[in-house]
């Protein structure tokens, strides 16, 4: 058995559904130590701005949600300081292949993938592509 190649992966998904899923997927796959879901985008930014230097490598962001967006919080997520960014990128995650959403999300500096809804065992190789951020 190989081991993790991630510390923590967070999702961020107002789908219970889809959190329920994916959680177990990548829970099954050994990608990462441990999984944190958060259904409402601003939950997860509360949490970052009280765990700076957390040990978070890897963001499954969904676009869609109702209350904070996946753009607003990646706003949001950009303008807090370094130590609470941590060492995170951030993998959007969308129900539609739509080209400008994929372009808008790529144009971010921690963002290094968009992936179409749902993730599959084919899809998990993708989230451990580094792409250099900042």
């Amino acid at each position: 058995m190989t081991p993790p190649q991630l510390r923590t992966i967070m999702l961020i998904d107002d789908s219970e559904a889809d959190n329920f899923f994916h959680g177990l997927l990548l829970e099954r796959s050994g990608l990462a130590l441990s999984v944190k879901v958060f259904e409402w985008a601003e939950q997860a930014l509360a949490w970052f701005a009280d765990h700076p230097f957390h040990d978070v490598d890897l963001i499954l962001l969904d676009i869609n949600m109702p209350r904070m967006d996946g753009f607003e919080f990646l706003d949001r997520f950009h303008e807090l300081p370094d130590e609470q960014q941590g060492d995170a990128r951030i993998c959007m995650l969308s129900s539609s292949p739509l080209d400008h959403e994929r372009e808008r999300a790529m144009g971010y500096p921690r963002v290094t993938d968009f992936i179409v809804k749902p993730l599959e065992d084919e899809t998990l190789p993708q989230l451990t592509r580094v792409r250099t951020i900042l």
